[in-house]
């Protein structure tokens, strides 16, 4: 950590003209390509965590850097803003801008599928809704801790029919090496509902490599989505190189719970002495789907925290899987990063995840 994690505001403002130099939010509107108008918001926190949260796009999480390195998978789509974006079938192959996290859900996570009499679409249409009353802001609270906080409220609504809003909250501080990403699902309507979500996080070159490892709980239990991925089975948690026209893997694993009801996943990248943790509570979030695309070009490995299988919701309905969101009602879900550096505090972690 940096000598000025220490620092009282007064004692930093005597080294810097503005604490922006160090850390900070700012705002700012993607101006080329089909990201032209896309409202964003740039933190940096000072530890070297640097990363872009997406107003116009469900306030996700787009890049993501440490000290430099790239941790995250952008889609060779490139960045879309929204009102450029169709729901119609097939569609989301073409335009989906992956990043660092977006949100699949409220209505629909995994396949496309007709469900309620309605057209659902792949992984829902939750991040390509615009936030409203937005606030971004980076502060020095009573206790002398500067803080980063960004919040805004997304809605997924009919007319006659369903009303979800999501309210999320991004909040980091000086020199920390983590953020967390707070989330309230409320129904805004007099009748009961089905939701889910899915938080999809995609990692990518360079942090993403050969060799690069996904730890979670030796207690796991996991499944195989197709008879490819169930030939990798036992390297499903291994990466290799980028293989030319490799399929892409799916493997669901249902982790157990800390002391404190919490999950982690951890990725880590050994030749770079980094790695990732993932921690999110198993009440909300029962499942992790592990996705290894280990295909040129599509180089990626996505850790989905979920509160579903994926199976789409007219399935998951049909199997009792959804949860349920009673008249007016909410719950909170979320999810913490935590960037972890060096062999020997990397090693201490995994240990302590495994032995879950």
């Amino acid at each position: 950590m940096n000598d000025f994690a220490k620092l009282s505001k007064k004692e930093l403002l005597r080294y810097a003209g503005q604490t922006s130099q160090i850390a900070g939010v700012s705002r700012f509107t993607f101006a080329d390509g089909m990201a032209r108008g896309l409202p964003a918001v740039q933190v940096k926190n000072g530890s070297g965590l640097a990363f872009t949260v997406l107003e116009g796009r469900n306030m996700d999480i787009y890049s993501l850097e440490y000290r430099g390195i790239n941790l995250a998978f952008f889609y060779k789509n490139g960045l879309t803003a929204p009102e450029r974006i169709s729901h119609a079938h097939d569609e989301f192959m073409g335009q989906s801008s992956g990043g660092m996290m977006y949100t699949s859900g409220l209505r629909n996570s995994g396949p496309a599928n007709e469900s309620d009499g309605l057209y659902q679409p792949l992984h829902g249409r939750i991040s390509a809704m615009s936030a409203e009353n937005i606030t971004a802001r980076a502060y020095f609270d009573d206790h002398d801790r500067y803080r980063i906080e960004l919040s805004g409220k997304m809605r997924e609504s009919r007319l006659f029919g369903h009303n979800l809003t999501l309210t999320r909250s991004i909040t980091a501080e000086l020199n920390e090496n983590s953020f967390r990403i707070a989330d309230v699902i409320e129904n805004e309507t007099c009748r009961d509902t089905f939701y889910s979500i899915l938080y999809h996080v995609n990692f990518g070159y360079p942090f993403l490599d050969e060799g690069t490892e996904l730890v979670v709980s030796g207690k796991t239990f996991s499944t195989a989505r197709s008879d490819a991925s169930k030939q990798y089975f036992d390297d499903r948690f291994l990466m290799t190189a980028p293989t030319d026209n490799f399929d892409e893997h799916l493997y669901f694993l249902d982790p157990p719970a800390d002391a404190k009801g919490k999950c982690s996943a951890l990725v880590i990248n050994s030749k770079l002495n980094l790695a990732v943790e993932l921690c999110f509570d198993k009440k909300t979030l029962p499942y992790i789907v592990e996705w290894k695309s280990m295909g040129s070009g599509d180089y990626a490995l996505g850790i989905l925290p979920s509160s579903t299988l994926l199976r789409g919701r007219h399935d998951e309905l049909e199997e009792n899987g959804m949860s349920k969101l009673d008249a007016f009602s909410k719950i909170e879900t979320g999810l913490v990063f935590t960037v972890i550096e060096g062999a020997e505090a990397i090693a201490a972690r995994a240990g302590e995840i495994r032995a879950v």
